[in-house]
């Protein structure tokens, strides 16, 4: 794959593991609590490290396992057509009107997130790994990286730059509050409040459809890939 599509794909992938609003909302309470710049900044750096770990070990495995993961071959379809399946039905239980009556066991769980940003920060730094890897559409996600990585230029020095550029994209959605910060803690502060209460009420309306949208995205392609993976097939044949 050339180096300019692989890096557009890589940053779509990206941009999708960085829209979690999990870890946003973390990062916004640790900006409105105590020592916000180093309990934020650690933390993401903790997000970084795990993303850039891996995505390193998923290559390393997959090029071990001699997988195929080129445009069109069989485990780089089955890849997205699986996680594309997989998304969809998340999104849709997200996204599905609860019943009347129905107790969400999910409420105030912003106020649980509150007590996580309280921890010492070496937990608090082992929350990142915890909260990225437990997340069944980011375990997707990292794997299509790892993917695109390994069917970009077959240079040793290139992948690890495309390594840190995903880590990067995946980070910039906990990063941009902390540079606002930075800025301008006092003018930004009601924006981050507004945020916090924003993912707290929205939660499940922006992870069912950035569910449906990275689905859609995978679905794509899969089909996308299937049809090459038919002409390589009947080529070979």
């Amino acid at each position: 794959m050339p180096l300019t599509r692989t890096i557009t794909e890589l940053t779509a992938c990206g941009l999708a593991v960085a829209l979690s609003p999990l870890d946003i909302a973390l990062v916004l309470l640790l900006l409105l609590g105590s020592a916000p710049l180093l309990r934020s900044g650690l933390f993401s750096l903790a997000w970084f490290l795990t993303n850039s770990v891996a995505i390193g070990l998923l290559v390393t495995v997959g090029r071990s396992l001699t997988l195929s993961m080129e445009k069109g071959g069989v485990h780089q379809v089955g890849i997205d057509l699986f996680a594309a399946g997989a998304l969809l039905a998340l999104g849709i239980r997200e996204l599905d009107p609860k019943p009347e009556g129905y107790e969400d066991l999910s409420e105030g769980w912003i106020h649980k997130l509150e007590k996580v940003g309280q921890l010492p920060l070496l937990l608090l730094m082992l929350m990142a790994p915890l909260t990225e890897l437990l997340s069944p559409d980011n375990l997707f996600l990292l794997a299509k990286g790892a993917a695109i990585v390994q069917s970009g230029p077959a240079s040793h020095n290139t992948e690890i730059g495309l390594i840190i550029y995903f880590s990067l994209v995946s980070s910039v959605m906990l990063l941009l509050p902390i540079l606002l910060v930075l800025v301008g803690r006092k003018q930004v502060e009601p924006l981050l409040q507004q945020g916090k209460q924003l993912i707290e009420q929205r939660s499940s309306l922006i992870l069912g459809s950035l569910s449906l949208a990275l689905a859609g995205y995978l679905g794509w392609q899969g089909w996308v890939g299937l049809g090459e993976f038919q002409v390589i097939s009947q080529v070979v044949s």
